[in-house]
């Protein structure tokens, strides 16, 4: 796996919008909600998601995201509409010149498999888009938004599988159970001078599990919230990077 682009073959060469019907449900607002909309919406909006690869989604009234595919999730796309967020879909290798001149409110890094360090195209681009948009930055993302910033990742021995590995946020001391499955981490102590603060820590190895800078708007994590852990307990970070565009 060390040394593998693999971004690049699992991305669609495909820009594309997300759709879904309209939602006729309230915004999660805190994780006790989390459960129940999440199931309101499978059971009602689930078999109609679509990937629509010409025209656009109006969606007046929405903030637009653009979110680079790395090998995304259908259930990250379905958490960000929930949030009442227009999202198109870009390829992995999308410059950050084309993705400015959508205008979007805000960048989503997704998740993929592979080595982040490689992936030097993308580096590039998100190093050109911190600080001109707000970026939500999930696992390879996370690791990719690190690389941006100057710091390191390295692989790890074993790496973190399942779907149940404690988190503790340092801002608050909750612990969270999380999804996560990733071989590669970012060293933290690589992290000084980047404008990266870590905010959560993996409970079994202490290694870095999120990554913020307030004054750039990034808001990063290296597990897997749209994958329900706990069942539900991070669904709230959708929430957050909406309040931040």
């Amino acid at each position: 796996m060390a040394g593998c682009d693999l971004a690049s073959v699992v991305t669609d060469p495909h820009s594309y919008v997300w759709q879904t019907q309209p939602l006729n449900l309230p915004a999660i607002t805190k994780a006790d909600d989390a459960h129940r909309l999440y199931l309101d919406y499978e059971e009602q909006y689930g078999r109609i998601d679509q990937a629509i690869y010409a025209g656009d989604y109006g969606g007046a009234g929405e903030p637009l995201v653009v979110a680079y595919g790395f090998g995304i999730k259908r259930n990250i796309l379905r958490l960000l509409r929930a949030q009442g967020m227009r999202v198109r879909v870009v390829p992995a290798q999308t410059s950050a010149a084309d993705v400015l001149a959508m205008n979007p409110a805000g960048v989503f890094l997704s998740n993929g498999p592979g080595d982040p360090e490689p992936v030097d195209y993308a580096i590039r681009n998100i190093r050109e888009l911190m600080g001109r948009r707000p970026i939500f930055a999930i696992c390879l993302g996370h690791q990719l938004l690190a690389l941006a910033a100057g710091a390191r990742t390295y692989k790890l021995k074993f790496g973190h599988r399942g779907a149940n590995q404690p988190v503790k946020d340092l801002t608050t001391g909750r612990v969270w159970i999380t999804s996560q499955n990733h071989g590669f981490c970012v060293d933290r102590d690589s992290l000084a001078g980047s404008g990266l603060e870590v905010t959560q820590i993996n409970l079994n190895d202490q290694t870095v599990e999120a990554l913020a800078d307030e004054k750039r708007r990034i808001l990063t994590v290296q597990y897997h919230p749209e994958a329900s852990p706990g069942p539900h307990d991070t669904a709230e970070l959708f929430r957050r990077f909406r309040e931040r565009l």
